[in-house]
């Protein structure tokens, strides 16, 4: 693959996606009436083929995943990705203690993509913010998948930026990921981006 970050580009990504992460927790503490603790985001670089293997393991069998189509300077395909059991934990919190637990998987799309929607939207409107340009999101869509269907594809010389964030409601622990998918054109695009926030902050 062509184009790398390096650590200063690496870690600046990761401290404005941090920013988003923090919005995005406080967001769904009030829809889930309860402390939303999200990590810090791990930022990687990835070919496509090395997605499945680094991401989803072999621990868990299916997903539920909810993604937007982001346009702008640079043009990405953002996806959420939850194991499955995961994201019926989420909506049982988001739904409380009315909802039978057999029942819950009725309610996850909707519930799956309002947590989507709050989680990329944030992440995206930080670098909008501190890049200072303006980024159009689609409609979230919300799939569930097996990890052979799972496809973190769909541009040409796509790359995959993964940032992988842990979640946690009432103490219980619950990992999820955020793939960016990106053109080669629109990575280099992002990156030109992070370099000329650097500059601002005098870090370059």
């Amino acid at each position: 693959m062509g184009t790398t970050l390096t650590e200063l580009q690496q870690d600046a990504l990761g401290e404005i996606f941090n920013i988003g992460v923090g919005r995005a927790a406080a967001g769904l503490s009030m829809i889930v009436n309860d402390e939303v603790l999200l990590s810090a985001p791990r930022v990687q670089l990835l070919p496509p083929s090395e997605v499945h293997q680094t991401l989803l393991g072999k621990e868990f069998q299916y997903f539920s995943t909810v993604s937007q189509d982001f346009t702008g300077p640079f043009d990405a395909k953002a996806v959420l990705v939850f194991p499955e059991a995961n994201a019926l934990t989420i909506v049982s919190h988001m739904l409380g203690d009315g909802i039978p637990p057999d029942e819950l998987s009725e309610y996850e799309q909707e519930a799956m993509c309002e947590v989507g929607n709050i989680i990329l939207n944030a992440c995206i409107s930080a670098l909008a913010d501190l890049f200072k340009v303006s980024i159009e999101g689609s409609l979230p869509e919300h799939h569930f998948c097996n990890s052979d269907s799972i496809s973190f594809s769909g541009m040409n010389q796509e790359v995959v930026l993964v940032l992988q964030v842990d979640m946690s409601i009432c103490q219980e622990h619950i990992e999820g990921h955020l793939v960016f998918v990106l053109s080669v054109s629109s990575l280099e695009n992002l990156i030109h981006h992070v370099d000329e926030y650097l500059k601002s902050q005098g870090l370059v």
